[in-house]
């Protein structure tokens, strides 16, 4: 097998010098073969957590995760992990051995729990924003008995910010400190492609669920978010594996594969939460309105926060850019000396897992939970 260059960008790769020999041209050759095994392996993507935990309870699309403190194992400090609902593996909370918000609180000394959310099936096709919420409240119950502390850290990742906030709202007396990251608050105060996507009729949106038999399928989410930066995932991605591969750079091969296998992973959701997403939070956002949404016979309205809050955004988040994040601290009564805002240097995923947003970034979140009776 024979890969010319030609089929990139010529200014975009390292030289190549000719062949001096047959065995030059077999070792290129076999690089190649690695090549396009790789992207063979990943349309068939796998992923799993990277730290020992075991399921404590499963209900409908909710798994509760527990993961033992092993640095600290008496630890009784609770805190849930909401990872974002966006078509992907809810392992982003603990992504790799380096990559893991769960170690990060382990550090710290916390009992830490994920809240994995499962790929839909027909059956679930009809649950919506106030069944999450309801899902989130029955893991909260679970943590408060198993380990008898009556209020608990709260940390939503992405959508996962939106849904802890809300559950905050509405559950204020539970919460023991709100943290959220990348969260979209109020999409209207700063622009970005998503929202704008999120402009195009319901009836678009409603089409997209109908496909799927009442489900959204993660696979056209992800679709949605590589046409944000085409050039980067349709092209830019591969000319670095294939660099990577001619110069034998061994640890960023492992890093892009882990990284396909998690993106190109994806999972369903329930139509109708899918849609009630879209109408509610992207397109009227209602979160910054109070009293305009009903869950679960309650109305909502973010003035029902007190607690501490941190609030994480990053400076290059082209999905919720900072203006979006951080917008939560006019909503809420938290006062303003216990509300900490931390901008990150990365981008959406990068506030979420980055390796230099888990070192620095999410130690300071720590530091500051120290701090938090």
């Amino acid at each position: 097998m024979f890969v010319p260059l030609s089929l990139f960008s010529p200014t975009s790769l390292p030289e190549v010098p000719p062949f001096s020999s047959a065995q030059a041209l077999m070792d290129y050759n076999t690089k190649a073969v690695k090549y396009f095994k790789i992207l063979n392996d990943i349309r068939n993507p796998e992923t799993d957590w990277s730290s020992p935990n075991e399921i404590i309870y499963e209900h409908q699309t909710l798994c509760l995760r527990h993961f033992p403190n092993r640095e600290e194992p008496k630890a009784r400090r609770p805190v849930l992990i909401l990872p974002p609902q966006a078509g992907h593996h809810s392992n982003l909370a603990d992504y790799s051995p380096a990559q893991s918000l769960v170690r990060v609180f382990h550090r710290y000394g916390y009992d830490v729990y994920v809240a994995q959310w499962l790929s839909a099936t027909s059956t679930f096709k009809d649950l919506g924003i106030d069944d999450y919420i309801r899902l989130t409240d029955e893991a909260v119950e679970v943590i408060r008995e198993r380990t008898d502390i009556f209020r608990i850290n709260l940390v939503g990742q992405c959508q996962g910010g939106w849904q802890a906030t809300i559950y905050t709202a509405l559950h204020q007396d539970k919460i023991s400190a709100l943290i959220t990251a990348a969260a979209p608050i109020d999409v209207e105060a700063e622009p970005s492609p998503i929202v704008d996507m999120a402009k195009m009729p319901l009836s678009f949106f409603q089409y997209l669920v109908a496909l799927g038999n009442g489900l959204m399928d993660g696979k056209l989410m992800v679709m949605g978010f590589k046409s944000m930066q085409p050039e980067e995932h349709y092209f830019n991605k591969y000319v670095r594996l294939w660099r990577w591969i001619l110069e034998e750079e061994e640890e960023y091969i492992k890093r892009h594969i882990r990284f396909e296998n998690w993106y190109e992973y994806t999972q369903k959701l329930p139509g109708r939460f899918y849609l009630e997403v879209i109408e509610n939070i992207f397109q009227k956002n209602n979160l910054t309105k109070p009293h305009s949404m009903q869950i679960n016979g309650q109305t909502l309205n973010l003035k029902n926060i007190h607690c501490p809050l941190i609030i994480l955004a990053g400076a290059r988040d082209h999905i919720t850019p900072p203006g979006q994040a951080f917008a939560l601290k006019q909503y809420v009564s938290t006062p303003p000396d216990h509300v900490i805002e931390i901008l990150t240097g990365g981008g959406h995923i990068g506030t979420l897992m980055g390796t230099e947003a888990l070192r620095e970034d999410w130690s300071k979140v720590n530091q500051v939970l120290q701090l938090v009776i």
